[in-house]
């Protein structure tokens, strides 16, 4: 059983039951999914280069909510950050928006999780300024989840941070000791004050304030574990498709495993709820789920060069990873693509001319 098929299977009912509050990029995701690898997309024409083999195969949607695409782009993210690592200790931080506010996200998602993005990150670097002998700039990974397991709507941003940070003022590298890096409570303590604060300047109203706020900061080895687990959830989607176990017509199960206990669930709905459940954690056009703040932003490559010479890191090795081959069925040689077809017909790449079906 697949995504795309069961979005097709249920769509009239989804249209009469979720239609009028179906935002435009849910709309532009099932659109992607259920075309996917179908005569939506161009087709690509791959020839072997030991035998006179050829074969068509249609492109993927490359959509970020399809659970059949980008696979790579989740290897060459993990690989980057990778490549960034330092020889210190990493704590991963969680803020979770709270219940009383989760409407007014799904109602406004791009200015929320913005404000979650910002609040989260000036929280923890107003803690590391603020350290008694530490008052460094703090270097973080965050990326934005809204879902738990059971696929229910749950904002939370987790933030990887190294254990150190750099005092601007002296020049200087210094290291946070200790297996703690900040106290849980302070930090929901600040986390609300910012985020009902920058709510407010947004000119939303909150009509009920939230009690309770989570945040979680653990020690999480090296950094190489956090990343892992947050590579897992980046790029492929909400569910996989081994997750969803069975589809009667008129309703869907999916699979589910308890993170506290490890035990293995199921949740049965009806087929319109199942793709809302799916569609709702469609993230905005454009919007950026992965960031990375301090000196592992992009714009700052020399400082965190300049980091790694300090610690006695060795060169990050450059990107080697080999990309996936289509293999030929006759001889298991390499096939390549020698011509794209959009749906118009219109040849999109040249025929290599150097390539024939009868080598010699």
């Amino acid at each position: 059983m697949e995504l795309s098929s069961i979005i097709t299977q249920y769509l009239d009912r989804f249209k009469h039951q979720y239609g009028a509050q179906t935002r435009d990029d849910q709309w532009s995701a099932i659109n992607a999914i259920t075309g996917c690898r179908t005569q939506q997309y161009a087709q690509m024409t791959f020839a072997c280069d030991a035998c006179p083999y050829t074969t068509q195969k249609h492109r993927s949607c490359g959509h970020r909510a399809c659970n059949q695409c980008q696979h790579s782009a989740t290897s060459d993210w993990l690989e980057r950050q990778e490549q960034k690592l330092l020889p210190v200790n990493y704590f991963m931080a969680t803020f979770t928006l709270p219940e009383q506010l989760r409407a007014l996200a799904k109602a406004n998602p791009k200015v929320v999780y913005s404000l979650l993005f910002k609040c989260a990150v000036e929280t923890l670097k107003t803690f590391a300024r603020n350290k008694k002998g530490f008052h460094a700039e703090l270097a973080m990974t965050a990326v934005l989840h809204t879902h738990t397991r059971r696929l229910d709507y749950h904002p939370h941003v987790h933030i990887v941070v190294p254990a150190g940070g750099v005092h601007r003022a002296r020049r200087e590298w210094r290291t946070l000791k200790g297996k703690y890096l900040f106290n849980g409570r302070a930090l929901a303590a600040k986390f609300r004050g910012a985020l009902l604060r920058a709510l407010s300047e947004a000119g939303f109203t909150v009509p009920i304030t939230p009690k309770k706020w989570v945040t979680q900061c653990q020690r999480v080895g090296r950094g190489l574990p956090a990343l892992q687990y947050l590579s897992r959830y980046l790029y492929r989607g909400v569910i996989s498709n081994k997750n969803i176990i069975k589809n009667d017509g008129n309703e869907v199960t999916l699979r589910y495993t308890e993170s506290n206990t490890g035990d293995v669930k199921t949740r049965t709905l009806q087929g319109e709820e199942f793709v809302a459940l799916v569609l709702q954690h469609t993230l905005p056009k454009g919007f950026r789920r992965a960031r990375d703040y301090g000196f592992l932003h992009g714009n700052a490559k020399r400082l965190l060069k300049t980091i790694q010479y300090i610690l006695c890191v060795e060169t990050p090795i450059p990107n080697t990873r080999k990309k996936p081959v289509f293999k030929c069925k006759k001889c298991k040689g390499t096939m390549r693509v020698i011509a794209v077809i959009t749906p118009r017909k219109s040849i999109k790449a040249e025929i290599d001319p150097n390539f024939s079906l009868f080598p010699d």
